[in-house]
């Protein structure tokens, strides 16, 4: 049942830290318990936008514990880890399992990268030791998952999918594998064009920051309204070119301050935009309808 509930849009939570870098429990509690209420099919946390690589692991488990805290409804909770060695990512997924997550989001090792075979084993490994459904974050430059090699993993018992942040192979992974594994996108100056491609939801900054816009465009796209669908994207791609170049983490829970959600500071060296940023972003949020 878990497995067919994992589709549709899941927003990938920022985890707000106070000035002195500890995790702000109270401001996390109070978004996650507005983003579940906007209308989305479930949620993340321990991803790239959540700061997920500079979490430790006790900090990631309590992020998932409050969520769940707050999950009345039972929505599916993605956990997303960001690990660089295959024990790693398995002691901190077990973990995760415990706080109650219903998939992992897995980003392939970054630093020292790994070769196909290598890559094969931390998933294959990751599955059987879990015994969690495993999506794939493909957004490693060094360390990218080919189509080819998808079509290898996707035979592995456990993986469920693959997040893609490149559209043209979101579209070929899709073409060939659309019908049985889930392919996320997190394409978000293209979303709609994703869905349309052949996503079965999406898992992106895009929906943390605009939830209930981002919500309306599924919902339209699902319902054959693609003219509507359309129409949100062209709104929203302003506010995505406004984070795409790293670091964006913090240029995220600025566009989401500014809407009047609390979200703390990043954790250092990423530091919130400069006043000619924030200008800019007011300029587009309104522009957007996001804010006055």
């Amino acid at each position: 049942m878990i497995i067919e509930r994992l589709q549709g849009l899941f927003p990938p939570m920022v985890v707000p830290f106070t000035q002195t870098e500890e995790l702000d429990e109270d401001a996390f509690r109070k978004d996650a318990r507005y983003l579940l209420n906007t209308g989305v099919d479930g949620i993340s946390s321990g991803g790239t936008t959540g700061q997920g690589a500079v979490l430790s692991n006790m900090e990631l488990l309590r992020c998932l514990e409050i969520i769940q805290e707050e999950n009345s409804a039972g929505k599916p909770l993605i956990a997303g880890i960001i690990k660089d060695s295959t024990r790693e990512v398995i002691a901190a997924a077990k973990d995760a399992k415990k706080a109650g997550a219903d998939a992992l989001l897995v980003t392939p090792v970054y630093y020292h990268g790994a070769d196909d075979q290598g890559n094969f084993e931390f998933f294959q490994r990751i599955a059987g030791e879990t015994g969690m459904p495993v999506i794939i974050y493909n957004v490693v430059a060094v360390n990218l998952i080919s189509p080819a090699l998808f079509d290898r993993i996707a035979e592995i018992d456990g993986i469920l999918g693959i997040k893609q942040v490149d559209p043209v192979k979101l579209s070929e992974i899709a073409a060939v594998h659309g019908e049985t594994s889930h392919v996320y996108t997190a394409c978000d100056q293209l979303l709609y064009s994703s869905y349309a491609a052949g996503a079965c939801g999406a898992i992106s900054a895009l929906l943390t920051i605009a939830p209930e816009l981002t919500v309306e465009q599924w919902r339209a796209f699902k319902a054959g309204d693609q003219q509507k669908a359309m129409e949100i994207q062209k709104r929203l791609v302003p506010l995505v070119q406004l984070y795409l170049e790293r670091p964006f983490s913090g240029k995220i829970k600025q566009l989401i301050t500014l809407q009047g959600r609390e979200v703390g500071y990043p954790r250092h060296p990423t530091l919130l935009p400069d006043d000619t940023m924030i200008t800019e972003m007011k300029i587009r949020l309104k522009a957007a309808g996001l804010i006055e």
